[in-house]
């Protein structure tokens, strides 16, 4: 049975990533500018002191440009990359893309700096939101990432940050096959649309 559903979640997984693949470049730049412009109305995302984001890889959401422009702002947002350890991901405080090295599977990650590490302590002391990456999400706020669980499990460390995952509306679901361990966002920022 439990292979029989890791079939399914893996044949839908595999369907949402072949919409997002047939993108264009253009069209995926185009259509993450309008995400970000989306995001950025956000109240939560305009109160946030710091913002926990990943870095574009493949066909997924451009990020880069809304680093480089967090980066640059004068809004004061402290802005935080990931970076695969072992199983799991840890966030560290950028400062430049320069900050940032080819790491898992040739993403650009920060290196590791136990004083630029997100901790519990920040977490606890300002708004943080977590910008995710993901295969495929639904309007229940569900979400399949890519089948490692490393947001998963960061997500279960830090349960109160903000969670709004990044996807093209190509990439929504009429339902996504979740289980107990897998985390739902808070929202889903699209081109056209946020889901709440």
């Amino acid at each position: 049975m439990e292979g029989l559903k890791s079939t399914g979640k893996q044949s839908v997984r595999s369907k949402y990533l072949a919409y997002r693949d047939r993108l264009t470049k253009n069209e995926r730049l185009s259509k993450s500018m309008k995400i970000w412009e989306n995001l950025k109305k956000e109240p939560s995302f305009k109160e946030a002191d710091v913002v926990l984001v990943y870095l574009d890889y493949r066909s997924e959401v451009m990020t880069t440009g809304l680093v480089e422009e967090l980066l640059l702002s004068e809004g004061g947002k402290r802005v935080f990359a990931p970076r695969v350890e072992g199983l799991d991901v840890e966030f560290y405080e950028i400062y430049s893309l320069t900050d940032l090295r080819p790491g898992y599977q040739g993403i650009r990650e920060p290196e590791v700096n136990e004083e630029k590490l997100f901790t519990k302590q920040l977490a606890d002391e300002n708004k943080c939101v977590l910008l995710l990456p993901g295969s495929v999400y639904d309007r229940a706020l569900g979400r399949m990432g890519y089948g490692k669980g490393f947001y998963d499990r960061f997500i279960h460390k830090f349960p109160n940050l903000t969670k709004a995952g990044l996807a093209f509306d190509c990439q929504i679901a009429k339902q996504v096959p979740v289980d107990e361990h897998d985390k739902r966002v808070d929202m889903v920022v699209t081109e056209t649309e946020v889901i709440k």
